[in-house]
């Protein structure tokens, strides 16, 4: 039975941390073979702007291309006779990732690997501890997440042709997760105060994680640009996703697509790998 405590001081330390470390009797001792990892979390001048993400895992030899990721379910329980919330992990595992091909002659490697699933982002809360229960063996870290007023991600680029490409976000969608458009319209009779044209077609399409970049690219020999549209998921990974576009004629046409790739990953050269194999079937 084990007790971690962490303290997070991000802009001063306030009455309210005293008052979280007073209500610390209400969270009951870990059970054999778990830990108690309790976080006080600083005061903020306005919380509700802040989450607070648990990154919940242990460190592991694997190698170092494949992703991986380990089972279990975080649970949250209230506290009889007080109300408050504990987060409980009773098991972790299995571990299960991606089936990349390596040379077993590569020497495996140290690497966090953490609690599969969404991104756990909890309220954040200066006035009482934040208590999580975990197996023994088992690590937990956190990152503070701020909410920062941005507008809607909305892009234009000028085609080739007299045709204007407009890639959205969709209107009142989160920015984490929700749909995308792209409209393609023609300019050769734009009116006056018609800044992007006459619209001819689009299409709308999921958005896991926020839209990050818009731009032309050659995917083949003979092909002209393909219009790239690249997203990162939200949390922990920062995975990479891009979807490419054909305009053909009046027409948005979807070229290839490929999701969750590492965080530093190149979207052209992926997208020209989904292309290549798939012309050889």
């Amino acid at each position: 039975m084990k007790e971690i405590a962490t303290i997070v001081f991000l802009l001063w330390a306030g009455s309210s941390s005293v008052f979280a470390a007073d209500y610390l009797k209400a969270f009951p001792a870990a059970e054999e073979g778990m830990t108690r990892h309790v976080i006080i979390l600083s005061q903020q001048a306005n919380e509700a702007d802040f989450r607070v993400e648990l990154i919940i895992g242990k460190t592991v030899k694997t190698d170092a291309a494949n992703r991986y990721f380990f089972g279990g379910q975080l649970e949250t329980e209230s506290i009889p006779g007080w109300g408050f919330e504990r987060h409980v992990l009773r098991q972790l595992g299995p571990m299960a990732g991606t089936l990349m091909a390596v040379d077993p002659a590569e020497p495996r490697v140290d690497r966090f690997i953490t609690l599969g699933g969404e991104a756990k982002l909890l309220r954040y809360n200066s006035r009482l501890p934040l208590v999580v229960y975990v197996p023994h063996d088992v690590e937990v870290h956190h990152r503070i997440w701020r909410v920062q007023p941005v507008d809607r991600f909305v892009r234009k680029l000028a085609l080739s042709g007299e045709q204007t490409i407009v890639v959205a976000e969709g209107d009142f969608e989160a920015r984490s997760i929700g749909s995308y458009s792209v409209r393609l319209y023609s300019t050769g009779n734009t009116q006056v105060n018609d800044d992007a044209g006459i619209f001819a077609s689009g299409l709308i399409r999921l958005r896991s994680g926020t839209l990050e970049k818009v731009f032309l690219e050659n995917l083949g020999l003979d092909e002209a640009p393909s219009l790239i549209v690249t997203m990162r998921s939200v949390g922990t990974g920062s995975y990479v996703s891009a979807d490419a576009f054909k305009i053909v004629g009046n027409k948005v046409v979807l070229h290839a697509s490929i999701t969750e790739m590492f965080a530093d990953a190149d979207p052209v050269v992926a997208l020209k790998a989904v292309l290549k194999t798939s012309r050889k079937k």
